[in-house]
């Protein structure tokens, strides 16, 4: 008797912890903006949320004919927001008694309008259990992102407080950089704000703890959110500038990357292996290019647990970034005027000038040019008129009949290394906004080569298997090819893939790279060593932000019982079949100097080869001759002069120590008096 009492009591102790609030609802606004509904909450006891008594679970009765246009969020009398269900994530008409609860399995976006039923929300509601008061006003918003087309009505919606609430996330230490960032009471936003920012880095002692203090960094920065698509997210991606206590620009060194004041701060929300961006610019740096250094850090703001970053260098001009001259407003005439400058390839948002020609589109629409360096504000009008001018005719000629041409072609014009490897890097990925959107190009003064460059690589996050349109889900198929009416790739690349000399050059390069970075072995082992990094971080990131599981447009994995596990798997069958496709489609020859039969010399042969440390050239000769021997890399730049002297008639031997060279393919070039042999050498 006395048992059934205590169970008795027990259970009407959780019930009457447990305490349900409704709301009222109303009609959505359908202007592109956000519409408010609120329950006052008041009477709870205990006051503050925490893991013994918190929110449980929120209902909501929605009426719109596509729910894909809604982003809804609950907001704390704290000022907290948490999202429930995300735009575009979700498809269908209404939600009819859905229940979000953090403890529940099924993420919200696997379900099925009209969504009946218990889900896990997209964002994570123990957020609110960390100390907040409960009693206050609660708000409903919901955001319709597509004005004017589809009305809608919150029927009702409630709040459930109670003893089983899910648990925050507990952070005091890490393996990664830790940054802190202190708002001092402001809201992050579009327009910079002065907070303050400290970076926790104990590179000798390896871990980091939130109670050290901030030994990398103690300072301030201004701060704004950054992006287009991402900055709709939940996490938020974010741009700071490092300066004074009064706002002044102050370039300093952070987690070891070269001192400047510009840097940002990548959310990389989309991309579940948290890799994407910082694999494509390692990638790009390997392969003897500039591109944005980065550390991944874990962030706090305002004494919140906010996840795993990537903090990087911003793309700008310096010399431990796009290192080209300095170009004021004064120099205006040739040859001061030629550089340096910087733009991109992206949206018509920011100055800039649209393209000579039309890209490749169905409807002959023209791609645009954004000013980056000299800024908008700062560019003179002769500076924009030479910078147009130039483009205009790399333009022109790419529309010729001769643009292959060697002296007048696209070679007079542009760099054509960083081309090719520009467009290695981007089919290997399979960008869905490659060459199209966020894509740099800089030139230098005609007195440093003037050429046009591509690069630096920038925004990555759905590429390597993570986009579901623009056929960048397909491991076959050019991605050059893809054909958009919006936003159009440059006609340039189809012209490029027409002429045989940059396709035997591209051959040669992309062989060269398989030997070593480009590597299925190489690529695999990059990833898995990333991801053992952040094993651990990675546990906290996807509990403040459960999309693991969860389908975030434009992801193309199946997210049933998807894991990290599931994520790093995918990356990896990616790199496999991609690369292999490539491996196929690539086909031509590398260009060798030719090589006309002579009576000096016999066959000329290199044992071994391939080979580790050395290779031995054997060769006879009829007669006394001059012998040069070179080693050049794919891109026929010479790494050695192994030998250039005068041989006596017979059998001579040359050995090539490789040194200090990488492992790849390379050509020797053997000349004999006036005649030349080349070949092909592999260092292992």
């Amino acid at each position: 008797m006395r048992i059934s009492l205590t169970i008795f009591l027990l259970l009407f102790y959780f019930i009457t912890r447990a305490q349900l609030f409704t709301g009222t609802g109303g009609g959505i606004e359908n202007l592109g903006q956000h519409t408010y509904f609120d329950i006052a909450v008041s009477g709870l006891n205990p006051t503050q949320l925490d893991v013994t008594f918190g929110i449980e679970q929120v209902g909501i009765n929605i009426t719109h004919a596509a729910v894909e246009q809604l982003f809804i969020y609950l907001r704390s009398p704290s000022g907290t927001v948490v999202e429930l269900t995300q735009g575009t994530s979700c498809y269908g008409a209404n939600y009819t008694n859905t229940y979000f609860n953090s403890n529940e399995i099924t993420s919200v976006t696997l379900g099925t309008a009209p969504f009946t039923g218990n889900y896990k929300p997209t964002g994570f509601l123990g957020r609110f259990n960390t100390g907040q008061a409960g009693n206050g006003t609660w708000q409903l918003i919901v955001h319709d992102g597509l004005a004017f087309v589809d009305s809608g009505m919150v029927d009702s919606w409630s709040i459930q407080f109670g003893s089983a609430p899910s648990h925050p996330v507990v952070f005091t230490s890490s393996n990664l950089p830790i940054v802190v960032i202190n708002t001092n009471s402001q809201s992050l936003s579009d327009t910079n704000i002065l907070v303050s920012m400290g970076i926790i880095y104990n590179e000798a002692g390896g871990r980091n703890h939130l109670s050290d203090a901030a030994n990398n960094y103690n300072g301030k920065v201004n701060i704004s959110f950054r992006g287009s698509t991402s900055r709709n997210f939940e996490k938020k991606p974010c741009k700071f500038e490092t300066c004074d206590d009064a706002g002044i620009e102050l370039p300093v060194s952070l987690l070891g990357m070269p001192a400047e004041s510009d840097w940002n701060l990548i959310a990389n929300y989309q991309d579940k292996t948290l890799m994407r961006i910082p694999l494509t610019y390692d990638l790009s740096r390997g392969m003897g290019h500039y591109a944005s250094r980065y550390k991944n850090v874990e962030v706090v703001i305002n004494d919140e647990y906010r996840g795993v970053y990537a903090l990087m260098e911003k793309p700008k001009r310096d010399s431990n970034r796009i290192d080209i001259s300095k170009l004021t407003p004064d120099e205006n005439s040739f040859p001061d005027i030629t550089g340096g400058y910087i733009f991109k390839i992206d949206r018509p948002n920011e100055p800039g000038w649209s393209s000579l020609l039309p890209g490749d589109s169905p409807s002959n629409s023209h791609f645009f040019y954004q000013f980056v360096y000299p800024k908008a504000a700062d560019i003179t009008a002769p500076q924009q008129d030479y910078l147009k001018s130039f483009v205009d005719s790399f333009e022109t000629v790419m529309n010729s009949p001769s643009f292959a041409d060697p002296l007048t072609g696209y070679a007079k014009y542009i760099d054509v290394e960083s081309f090719v490897d520009f467009f290695i890097i981007n089919e290997l990925s399979k960008n869905a906004d490659a060459y199209r959107l966020s894509t740099y190009l800089y030139k230098d003064k005609i007195t440093k080569g003037g050429k046009l460059h591509i690069g630096p690589v920038w925004d990555y996050d759905i590429a390597w298997h993570n986009c579901n349109y623009a056929n960048s889900f397909d491991p076959n198929f050019w991605q050059y090819q893809t054909r958009d009416s919006v936003f159009p790739i440059p006609a340039w690349w189809t012209r490029f893939m027409q002429d045989t000399t940059f396709v035997n050059t591209l051959y040669c390069r992309w062989n060269n790279l398989r030997q070593t970075i480009l590597s299925t072995e190489y690529l695999n082992n990059y990833i898995d060593s990333i991801a053992t990094a952040l094993n651990e971080s990675q546990q906290r990131n996807f509990i403040q932000f459960p999309i693991l599981g969860a389908y975030i447009l434009p992801n193309p994995q199946n997210q049933l019982n998807a894991d990290y596990g599931t994520e790093i798997a995918d990356l990896k069958t990616w790199v496999t079949n991609r690369s292999g496709w490539m491996d196929w489609a690539i086909q031509a020859h590398c260009p060798i100097i030719g090589i006309e039969e002579n009576s000096i010399a016999s066959t000329i042969i290199a044992y071994p080869n391939p080979f580790q440390s050395s290779t031995t050239f054997k060769f006879n000769l009829s007669k006394d001759a001059n012998v040069c021997l070179k080693i050049m890399d794919v891109m026929g730049r010479e790494i050695a002069m192994v030998v250039n002297e005068h041989k006596p008639s017979g059998e001579s031997k040359i050995i090539f120590d490789k040194g200090e060279t990488p492992a790849g393919i390379y050509f020797y070039q053997l000349s004999i008096n006036s005649e030349v042999k080349a070949g092909k050498i592999i260092i292992q």
